[in-house]
């Protein structure tokens, strides 16, 4: 008889029990001192393995989100950040996580702790605990990873990524179906000289560890390629939504990582269109995210990113835009 693990004082499931004995690596470790369900999860169950000091990670994927159950998704996706995962590793191994042990038939990874001594980016913002220089870091850190990538030019799906990309641009920017957004969307959807990217530089899928030195990026099934210049501003758009009622703190933040990242041959418009379409993205989607903002902010925050939208961006600094989206405290 398989023994019995608990997950936050329940018993797991017996899909989690038959792969903590069969799997190949799983079953090699002597002893598992404890499982339990990590929360925060969209579209996959996550377990954290503890055994013998480390931690591992356990990634299921199902037939509809774990977070959603109404959306539908299709488990053999997990080959797709299989995929992403040993390509992105191959060219910056310092920044992703080891997959372990990976099985297609029974759709599930095993992957190595991408956060040994640290926090997910999402809980420093939360707890305001991050700092302007972390910004830089982190700048830094993503333009090293762009320019390891950019010799990749083999795509993670077998369409190209083409399909996927114009999926991705509707999700985040078509739903609005705003005039600016959807010039946006066309006007990345041809742009030249894709390159393996992200696709998903997000709080929630960034684990910081030694004080902010050090970086590693996860859940990856959103990778593609694509083009660097929407990683960048992507992130942009969720350092503007963290700090949207302090436009000092955000303003540093949006600086830092802007002079971390570096020389870049980016078109100034399309960054800060992408950058507050993200925005919006996140203050109003089917996909919850906690941006910290209550109703009434949020509302006063959507509604002055729309009315700029349409302006020249490329003629507004930073300091502007900030100025003009920013809800302050009173």
């Amino acid at each position: 008889m398989s023994k019995e693990y608990s997950s936050q004082g329940e018993v797991i499931s017996q899909e989690v029990s038959r792969i903590l004995v069969s799997d190949i690596f799983l079953s090699s470790l002597p002893k598992i001192d404890n499982v339990s369900k990590v929360s925060g999860g969209v579209a996959h169950q996550v377990f954290q393995i503890n055994a013998a000091r480390n931690r591992y990670y356990l990634k299921i994927r199902g037939m509809s989100f774990a977070a959603i159950p109404e959306i539908a998704c299709n488990p053999n996706d997990i080959d797709i950040e299989y995929q992403a995962l040993e390509m992105f590793y191959q060219v910056a191994p310092d920044n992703f996580p080891r997959v372990l042990s990976y099985n297609q038939n029974n759709h599930y990874l095993v992957l190595e702790d991408a956060i040994p001594n640290g926090e997910k980016l999402e809980d420093l913002f939360l707890k305001q605990k991050t700092t302007s220089k972390m910004f830089f870091n982190f700048g830094q850190t993503l333009a090293k990873v762009h320019r390891a990538a950019s010799c990749c030019d083999k795509p993670v799906r077998d369409d190209s990524d083409q399909t996927y990309y114009r999926t991705v641009l509707g999700h985040r920017f078509g739903y609005r179906n705003n005039p600016t957004l959807n010039e946006l969307m066309e006007s990345l959807s041809i742009l030249a000289d894709k390159q393996l990217v992200l696709g998903d530089v997000c709080p929630k899928n960034i684990g910081v560890n030694d004080l902010g030195k050090h970086f590693m990026f996860f859940d990856l099934e959103t990778a593609h390629q694509g083009d660097a210049v929407f990683d960048y501003a992507y992130f942009l758009g969720h350092i503007l939504i963290h700090a949207l009622t302090t436009s000092e703190i955000e303003l540093d933040n949006v600086t830092e990582y802007v002079k971390g990242y570096g020389t870049n041959k980016f078109d100034d418009l399309l960054v800060k269109r992408i950058a507050l379409g993200t925005a919006l993205y996140r203050l109003k989607s089917i996909i919850p995210y906690p941006t910290g903002l209550d109703i009434n902010q949020t509302l006063d925050v959507e509604k002055k990113i729309e009315a700029i939208l349409p302006y020249n961006l490329a003629e507004l600094d930073w300091t502007a835009i900030i100025a003009l989206i920013s809800h302050e405290k009173n």
